[in-house]
């Protein structure tokens, strides 16, 4: 029989995964009853995992509403990314100073197989490449605690956010920084290294707030019955 333990994190990394694959979406109500009928197990590990996912802020409750995934607005969105400047610029500057050429060698491959998902929206699937080759870079780095907190970030931006409504511009844009950031990597700049990433974000950041801010305004737009 599997322990108590191992089943709430059966449950906490399920519920992240319908999350991230939009079958959990913003604003959604979640009712545990249905999570644990759809997980097959029983309700208690999956009342517990969606407690360590609201102290995480991917899932809100509420009395007398219960669970529902809380919209990304933009005052936590700008918070969240002055956060991920603040610590990917300091990451960056340590993968700078002691990146391996195998580790330049598993970027390369990342940043090709980011380039390699195409399609006329940003998706899902390309945004988690993203993710992933951020987190690569922090891992370069050598700072262990450094990278677990950037993976939460991650998750309280991306798992929250349609990226299709991210400017198809972003593909070409992100491409463009992600070479220029390898270039910095491979040549242990580090002031050069940090200023790139610190740009990449920043723009990151503004097309990701266009997004939220135009979502916001087809909303104040919709009148019931016209």
């Amino acid at each position: 029989m599997k322990s108590a333990q191992t089943l709430v994190e059966k449950a906490y990394q399920q519920i992240k995964l319908m999350l991230l694959n939009d079958e959990l979406v913003a604003g959604q109500k979640l009712r545990y009853q249905d999570i644990a009928k759809r997980l097959e197990m029983s309700q208690t590990p999956v009342n517990l995992a969606l407690v360590r996912l609201e102290n995480e802020g991917l899932v809100h409750w509420e009395a007398n509403k219960g669970y529902s995934v809380p919209e990304l607005d933009l005052e936590e969105a700008l918070e969240l990314y002055e956060l991920r400047v603040l610590l990917e610029g300091f990451l960056v500057e340590k993968a700078a100073e002691r990146i391996s050429d195998d580790e330049l060698s598993e970027l390369r491959l990342l940043l090709d197989g980011h380039r390699s998902v195409r399609g006329e929206v940003y998706c899902r699937e390309r945004l988690w490449c993203d993710a992933r080759i951020h987190l690569a870079i922090a891992r370069y780095s050598g700072h262990k605690n450094g990278t677990v907190y950037l993976r939460q970030l991650f998750d309280r931006i991306y798992l929250r956010y349609r990226p299709e409504r991210l400017s198809i511009e972003r593909l070409s844009e992100a491409e463009h920084q992600h070479e220029e950031l390898f270039k910095a990597l491979a040549a242990h700049d580090v002031q050069q290294a940090k200023q790139v990433m610190t740009h990449h974000i920043s723009i990151g950041q503004q097309r990701m707030l266009k997004g939220i801010r135009t979502q916001v305004e087809e909303r104040s737009r919709i009148k019931l019955w016209g």
